[in-house]
């Protein structure tokens, strides 16, 4: 038996056409890290049908696996990573879009322009992330040297958002007046600039392309639902585990190892197929609260690589046996669970392992 992710694609398209509407009819999607976590390739058929055809992978490896399920010219792929020496005919060979992070990089492509009818490509700009990206001095030699772009076919000048989930953080602003300020520089350049919470920001940030990845699932980082123009998006995942053992424990029993927890009564304990090596993470033990038949209950002992322990003993109006499943993760307790053990959406959907059997 092993823990099933069910993941809605209907959800998940119906939260990029939300996303869509509100970016002037332009947004990309950000698939990397496997699609956040439930599954790049089916996550990208799925925006495919809903009408997104621009996609931001991570690496050169992700857009590989991409291109190679999806080898058409009328789907674009971009690498976040950069256009790193080595794979310039990589890049060509997969159709792909590098992101291009300092001059160096540009000098390479460059280099590779004058061989190659003119590959495209992204410029990004440091507006103040100060991750990846042009940083000022080297967009001033842009400036004065405009004519080093004219061998690329440029897709976008993009940058990205450091305080996008605080409405009020005058830091977006201050890049978004970066962003124009450079761009009037290179007017027949789009630019690509929002990700999720810049969307929320409204229609000055979308500019020619918006780029979201965690609004595909219909949360923010914090795993709170979104709300677009009044309509509220779906979280599309709800994770179940099956229940591998259910045994009655007499109290003052220990718990699981190093016996951290000492049960204060008679207890019913259910051990559930679901531990680390799937993803939940042995922090998620002291403050993670389960409702299971309107009833309440907690994880006992630690979460060990392979199984976690219920105490279900307060749960009087359901009857378990082994075999039977218990949901641990969906729209009703995701919110709860991140903000009580201080960890972010991101976090908890990428870390959901291979091991755990996603059902579409």
């Amino acid at each position: 038996m092993h823990p099933i992710l069910k993941i809605s694609l209907e959800n998940i398209k119906s939260n990029w056409k939300s996303l869509n509407n509100c970016s002037n009819g332009k947004a990309a999607a950000v698939i990397k890290a496997n699609a956040y976590g439930m599954g790049m390739l089916k996550v990208a058929g799925a925006l495919l049908e809903a009408g997104c055809n621009y996609f931001y992978v991570a690496n050169i490896n992700e857009g590989i696996e991409l291109r190679k399920k999806y080898n058409s010219h009328k789907i674009f792929i971009a690498i976040f990573e950069g256009y790193l020496d080595g794979f310039q005919k990589t890049y060509k060979e997969y159709n792909l879009i590098p992101i291009i992070n300092n001059l160096e990089q540009l000098e390479r492509l460059n280099q590779y322009a004058r061989q190659e009818d003119g590959p495209r490509a992204i410029l990004n700009i440091d507006t103040g992330m100060n991750r990846l990206g042009l940083n000022q001095e080297e967009t001033y030699y842009l400036i004065k040297n405009k004519d080093i772009l004219n061998n690329v076919k440029w897709d976008y000048i993009m940058s990205h958002l450091a305080n996008a989930q605080e409405k009020e953080n005058q830091n977006n602003y201050i890049q978004l007046n970066k962003i124009i300020k450079f761009s009037k520089n290179f007017p027949n350049i789009k630019i690509s600039f929002a990700n999720t919470g810049g969307i929320k920001l409204g229609k000055r940030f979308c500019f020619d392309q918006t780029r979201p990845g965690i609004g595909l699932y219909g949360i923010n980082e914090l795993g709170k639902q979104l709300d677009l123009n009044s309509k509220s998006l779906n979280l599309p995942i709800r994770l179940n585990a099956p229940i591998i053992q259910i045994k009655n424990v007499k109290g003052g029993e220990a718990v699981s190892y190093g016996g951290i927890d000492i049960l204060k009564k008679d207890s019913i304990l259910a051990t559930i197929g679901i531990g680390y090596a799937d993803g939940f993470l042995r922090l998620l033990k002291p403050n993670s609260i389960f409702s299971i038949g309107n009833e309440k209950c907690k994880i006992v002992g630690n979460i060990t690589m392979d199984s976690l322990i219920l105490d279900i003993t307060d749960i009087k109006n359901m009857k378990f046996k082994e075999g039977d499943y218990i949901s641990l993760l969906d729209d009703s307790n995701i919110e709860q669970i991140l903000c009580r053990n201080d960890i972010i959406s991101y976090e908890l959907l990428t870390l959901m392992g291979d091991r755990l059997h996603r059902e579409y």
